[in-house]
């Protein structure tokens, strides 16, 4: 399978080219070290899952500011997305955006799926799931997963989980799409061989004969003209015998070769048929992508 491309919008994510250490000084500095002491883990933690996912192989695309997030949503293309609900680092926002910016993301990225025809799964990471357990259930309902956001190996161990859950199910549904393709290609070959091959060999056969009708003819004009010429016969006997001798050839190949297309236009239209037979079961036997990828 192909790299699983995952796009993460959250402002709680470090700079990339920040130091560590740096970065959580200024943090403690901005926000203290007591009662915002969990908000600063957070972004200690979001950093950490961004290296995790890059070292086990993922193509992780990161945005921290929202204007970022919809840009990289517009022209870009992911199998996942994991986007954060409060984006309350982000100054370019109103207040009263702050809480759910993550939300217009989604449909954002919802409207670019329907336009587009595929379906992303998007996990909904919150840290708000707890105080307000509605929340969950409007994710649901948007067949979104919803997953608690807090600096802790069980949280970690739930976002690979799910993460490894989408990656396992496009993995089976391209294995799938694979063998159904395969086996529909076959199935067309081996329709066309049957269905086809009396026809065809008929042509061959007329073919065939065509050329060796139009030999005897040719021979029997050049016999025509040296007998008349040997014997000081009028020519116009031999030619009127052979437009006779080609005439009835022609109106014998023409009976049968009209008879051939028939058969050939009889058959097309049955090999449509089992056509969209053998699309329509491919199509029914095609799994369903994940439930939490689009609403």
């Amino acid at each position: 399978m192909a790299i699983l491309r995952i796009f993460i919008a959250d402002d709680q994510i470090p700079p990339s080219d920040v130091p560590e250490e740096e970065f959580r000084k200024s943090l403690i500095a901005k926000y203290g070290d007591t009662e915002n002491r969990a908000f600063v883990e957070q972004c200690q933690f979001m950093r950490e899952i961004v290296q995790d996912l890059r070292d086990r192989g993922y193509q992780v695309t990161v945005a921290r500011k929202y204007r970022d997030a919809e840009k990289e949503i517009s022209r870009g293309e992911f199998d996942l997305a994991i986007i954060d609900l409060g984006w309350y680092m982000d100054s370019s926002l109103r207040q009263d955006e702050m809480g759910s910016a993550g939300w217009s993301l989604c449909e954002r990225l919802d409207k670019k799926d329907a336009q587009s025809g595929k379906r992303t799964p998007q996990i909904v990471f919150s840290s708000q799931f707890p105080k307000r357990p509605e929340l969950s259930l409007m994710a649901a309902q948007r067949q979104k997963l919803p997953l608690f956001k807090e600096a802790t190996d069980n949280v970690r161990n739930s976002l690979m989980a799910a993460i490894g859950f989408v990656e396992a199910t496009l993995a089976a549904q391209q294995s799938a799409s694979s063998t159904s393709s395969s086996h529909f290609d076959q199935e067309l070959q081996n329709i066309a061989l049957s269905l086809f091959k009396e026809p065809l060999q008929n042509y061959r056969q007329w073919a065939s004969l065509t050329l060796f009708f139009v030999a005897i003819s040719l021979a029997l004009v050049v016999a025509g003209v040296a007998y008349g010429y040997a014997h000081s016969q009028p020519a116009a006997y031999v030619g009127a015998f052979s437009s006779l001798l080609g005439s009835a050839i022609s109106a014998l190949l023409f009976k049968q070769l009209r008879s051939a297309q028939a058969a050939l236009e009889s058959l097309r239209r049955e090999v449509l048929k089992q056509l969209k037979e053998h699309a329509s079961q491919v199509s029914n036997a095609a799994p369903r992508d994940p439930t939490f990828g689009h609403s």
